[in-house]
């Protein structure tokens, strides 16, 4: 008998024992992260995107040979359409205002070299631009800033930067300070209402006071006083009363860019920076408060199950810059941010576990709503936007 009830009580201690552990695991900030995941959807536009751009009021982004048109007329119609297509696999676009481009690989093929067509919407055609020289071997990628279009192009391993003016002319810009490759690989290109800034992979920062006189090297002073060059992934205006300019270093660190570069003390991502940069505002109003938004990495190498390592960090800004004392911060940890206060969880289970190539944030006059998008890359086109009555982070459909 007795060993009948101290078998009863073992088999009640084992039971509660788990069932505590059980409810103190579900507890764990994991299994909480899990609880909030959403179930994803099939997205629209697949695959490896591009970059998003702005023409003839709707809102441009590709992937692989197709080009899509956003513009959201009234709650319910169909915000999506397909444009007339360039032909190609589509790599970049890019406008000027007047104009869209769009850099393809020259066939189906995708076989390494490209060219850039330009959009008649009076036809819904497209043409390939003349003027390119013939020992351009590679058109890399293309730029929009300021209604110019920048070209950047390379001869064997000279890089260098073609624009084109208002009068549709294609020049070289004339680099005065270059090093073996030229301008070496360019990831992005700003303009301050003044002077244009050229950020390259691994020279550094340019800066063209007037297009036509060409571009030099700034640098900045370390520590000894010594020039050096700074190295940024990604280059952005703020869209504050200065028009200022900052660049973000792969490891984070924040630099402000004119007539030299200035680190910004006690603000880091502390993650690895993909180079993915957007600015965000609160509405429409002029006042609007705004972030900045930056693609983070905290690892080299992306696997399906790395977990959350991905997204974007926000940045608090004011109407002279970064506001003082604010840093990077996870979406949603903040009273500001890009998505609903409270919903840090439902973002790390969802677009925290992709990397992001681009951000960008819907104008006002293209959609009231003014929705945040992200080309992932490899998910294709992610949207924050409410679905069955939840915000959350998930593939663009066509709703």
């Amino acid at each position: 008998m007795v060993k009948l009830m101290r078998k009863k009580n073992l088999k009640q201690f084992l039971f509660y024992s788990a069932l505590a552990l059980i409810l103190c695991t579900c507890n764990d900030p994991i299994f909480y992260i899990i609880s909030k995941e959403v179930k994803p959807i099939e997205p629209l536009i697949k695959g490896v995107a591009t970059n998003f751009a702005v023409y003839n009021g709707s809102m441009y982004v590709a992937s692989g040979s197709t080009l899509h048109v956003y513009k959201k007329d009234g709650e319910n119609s169909k915000a999506w359409r397909k444009e007339a297509q360039p032909g190609g696999n589509i790599l970049q676009i890019a406008s000027t205002g007047n104009n869209l481009y769009a850099l393809c690989s020259a066939d189906q093929n995708n076989n390494g070299r490209a060219i850039i067509k330009l959009f008649n919407k009076e036809n819904s055609s497209w043409t390939e631009i003349g003027g390119i020289d013939n020992s351009i071997e590679r058109i890399h990628d293309i730029f929009a800033v300021n209604n110019t279009l920048f070209i950047m192009v390379s001869y064997s391993i000279y890089y260098s930067v073609l624009y084109i003016d208002n009068s549709g002319t294609i020049n070289e810009l004339n680099i005065t300070e270059e090093g073996n490759n030229g301008t070496g690989e360019i990831n992005g290109i700003a303009f301050n209402g003044v002077s244009y800034f050229i950020s390259s992979k691994s020279m550094g920062v340019y800066k063209i006071n007037n297009i036509s006189e060409g571009a030099s090297l700034i640098k900045y002073k370390d520590e000894n006083g010594d020039d050096v060059k700074v190295i940024s992934s990604g280059i952005i205006n703020l869209q504050d009363a200065d028009n200022t300019i900052v660049i973000i270093t792969r490891n984070g660190d924040l630099y402000t860019v004119k007539d030299s570069i200035t680190r910004i003390e006690n603000v880091s991502m502390g993650k690895m920076a993909t180079g993915a940069l957007a600015i965000w505002r609160e509405n429409n109003l002029p006042e609007s408060n705004r972030l900045l938004l930056a693609g983070r990495q905290d690892s080299l190498k992306y696997t399906i199950d790395s977990g959350y390592t991905y997204g974007y960090m926000e940045l608090e800004l004011d109407t002279t810059g970064i506001k003082s004392g604010k840093t990077f911060v996870e979406p949603g940890k903040e009273l500001l941010s890009s998505i609903r206060q409270g919903g840090n969880e439902r973002y790390q289970s969802t677009i925290g576990k992709n990397p992001i190539n681009y951000l960008f944030q819907v104008p006002y006059e293209i959609d009231s709503n003014m929705l945040l998008f992200a080309s992932t890359q490899k998910n294709g086109v992610w949207s924050y936007k409410e679905r069955k009555g939840e915000f959350q982070w998930n593939a663009e459909d066509e709703e």
